[in-house]
């Protein structure tokens, strides 16, 4: 369930990262290429945590 979820965040990241929305502006841009790349990151590292505890 954990990598089930990972996976999902690590899709939803790499959406918000490649996604540009004129209206937001440049800040607006720079904050959502930030979120995604924290989604993208965030279970990439808990994935390679959880497995060097095995």
């Amino acid at each position: 369930m954990r990598v089930f979820f990972s996976v999902i965040l690590i899709l939803f990241g790499s959406f918000l990262f490649a996604l540009t929305v004129d209206q937001f502006g440049k800040v607006g841009n720079l904050i959502m290429n930030g979120i995604g790349l924290i989604c993208v990151a965030g279970p990439v590292y808990y994935i390679k945590a959880r497995r060097k505890k095995k």
